[in-house]
């Protein structure tokens, strides 16, 4: 009898089995074991495809373009990287735009496309070629940095999409300070392709924005989307310099929000709804919303009427003062079914008595995933704040960001404390940042963090962790000096960086990674013979005794017969 081959599978049901999988790392191995498996699970591995550096994506793009059979599985496609220079011809940007607009017409399953960079692709015929060459393309992300797009732009054509995101990066804030008093070139055919020409959107991310003139009320809030669940908005100002009005009346971003009772993910900030108008909304409103992005005083007007959030991020640092452990824990105890939860903490001072974090586990008791991060001083202990966190019966996943003490443990003991304070954790990472860091900034995302660790469990089959899968990242050495630039004729500087954190953009830093596998066992791989008596642990001295008492045995039996 033939021995099971896998690649003889039918292709449907080799999909459901890749499709099973945990991780892309599984589906790559899977697909690289033979030349017909990687053809089979070409849709599951290149259906989404994240590109992160300027070489990763001219590479992998340049393969894209020379086998099509790859290229024609790709669902959706995120283009990220950074500026290749200080000047605005961006080498980088010209190069990955030109090869995407080549590569359009092999993308025949594009759903959503992402571009992730500082500045607008500087080939703006790519957005023509993905227009036309993809028609099932709905979802669109872009940036805007120091140039933005001109009324005769292609991305400005797209109609009839699902879902969009625009995101103002550093440039974007620099050079268009003087242009946010008045109405940019850009702003009426934007708000026409995404009101008028897209009445079936489901996601809007706006992430920053120009202020209005006073007297007006910004477009979005007149749209009506009947289809919308996701509505990310950065410090765009929307009707804070309309009046107040009768008192029966509603702002209009509040009458926005009543009309639209499909979102579930909802992200705003200050800027965007203040938190004194938040009150004013209908409680039966939102009825849907189970994710929520915002600041502490946003929750406090939202958590009374909206008791089924499930996922909540407190994205302003929330400064540790005497009272604020109590403040915190009364808000969150109305969200009786809170499931995910992501906030910053500021500390003044070095020392914490650990009642911030036995009153946040105690207020929510059914987190299954944690993501704590203490910023400016170093006020935990990383195995501490482990066995804060527990007694939450239910989590399985944990991220923590600290400032690390100057007497600390590495990563690798870090990582032993959480497991064996937490056991039944899935996975987790830890990330020591620097005191200096700026808080609107995020480590991992810009490699600002002194060192990162993502650490997956691995169980027996008692279902209890005996190693961890390890994958830590460290800066890699850098020369103690920079190298001066050459200027580009006819250049000017480009600044490309998210806005309000420093008056100097930060590079991202290179990273050094490293992976391996970590017993949280050594003592208990198994040995023979002379390697089981000489073990230090309990079978170690069960074995020694036995043989003490075999070989006293033997002696009293010799002893006997002689």
């Amino acid at each position: 009898m033939n021995s099971p081959n896998l690649a003889a599978l039918p292709d449907d049901l080799l999909l459901e089995v890749t499709s099973c999988l945990s991780s892309r790392a599984d589906v790559l191995n899977l697909a690289l074991s033979s030349k017909y498996l990687f053809t089979s699970t070409c849709p599951v591995l290149y259906a989404h495809v994240h590109l992160g550096t300027a070489e990763q994506c001219q590479r992998t793009l340049s393969m894209l373009r020379s086998r099509p059979d790859v290229a024609r599985h790709i669902q959706k496609l995120h283009i990220r990287f950074s500026a290749s220079s200080n000047y605005m011809v961006d080498i980088n940007g010209i190069t990955i735009s030109a090869m995407l607009r080549e590569l359009a017409p092999k993308l025949d399953v594009l759903h959503t496309f992402i571009w992730d960079a500082d500045e607008i692709p500087q080939c703006d015929d790519m957005w023509f070629a993905l227009r036309m060459s993809c028609p099932r393309l709905r979802t669109l992300g872009t940036c805007y940095g120091s140039v933005i797009p001109s009324q005769r732009s292609h991305l400005l054509e797209f109609k009839n999409l699902r879902g969009f995101s625009l995101t103002l990066k550093y440039g974007y804030h620099t050079h268009h300070t003087d242009d946010f008093q008045d109405a940019l070139p850009f702003d009426g055919r934007l708000w026409d392709m995404l009101i008028r020409r897209s009445p079936d959107l489901e996601e809007l991310h706006v992430l920053g924005g120009p202020l209005i003139l006073d007297g007006t009320v910004h477009p979005l809030c007149n749209a009506r989307w009947p289809l919308l669940h996701s509505l990310s908005l950065g410090d765009v100002m929307l009707d804070w310099s309309s009046g107040p009005g009768p008192m029966s009346s509603k702002r209009p971003f509040i009458a926005f929000l009543e009309a639209h009772q499909r979102l579930r993910f909802f992200r705003i900030s200050r800027t965007a709804l203040s938190p004194h108008i938040l009150p004013s909304l209908d409680p039966s409103a939102l009825s849907h919303l189970t994710h929520f992005t915002g600041s502490l005083e946003h929750l406090q007007a939202l958590a009374p009427s909206h008791p089924q959030i499930t996922h909540l991020a407190i994205e302003e640092p929330l400064i540790i003062r005497d009272l604020a452990p109590l403040l915190i824990a009364g808000v969150l105890q109305s969200l009786r079914c809170l499931t995910e939860l992501r906030v910053v903490f500021v500390f003044h001072s070095s020392y914490e008595n650990g009642n911030l974090i036995r009153n946040l586990v105690s207020a929510c008791p059914g987190l299954t995933t944690l993501e704590i991060t203490c910023a400016r001083r170093s006020s935990f202990k990383v195995d501490t704040l482990a066995k804060s966190v527990s007694c939450l019966p239910r989590l399985r996943h944990l991220r923590l960001t600290l400032v690390p003490i100057a007497t600390g443990d590495s990563l690798r003991v870090c990582a032993c404390h959480v497991i064996q304070a937490i056991p039944r954790l899935q996975s987790f990472a830890l990330t020591f940042i620097s005191a200096s860091l700026p808080l609107s900034l995020t480590p991992v995302d810009f490699g600002l963090y002194e060192e990162s660790g993502n650490y997956v469990v691995r169980t027996d089959e008692h279902g209890l962790p005996h190693s961890l899968s390890c994958t830590e990242r460290r800066p890699a050495l850098r020369l103690p000096f920079t190298l001066p630039s050459i200027p580009i004729p006819l250049a000017v500087p480009l600044l490309t960086f998210s806005p309000f954190t420093s008056h100097s953009p930060p590079r991202e830093r290179k990273m050094r990674m490293q992976q391996y596998l970590l017993n949280l066992h050594p003592g208990t791989s198994k040995h023979g013979g002379l390697g089981l008596i000489l073990e230090r642990s309990t079978a170690g001295d069960e074995a020694r005794v036995l043989t003490v008492l075999v070989a006293l045995s033997g002696l009293a039996l010799w002893g006997f017969f002689a």
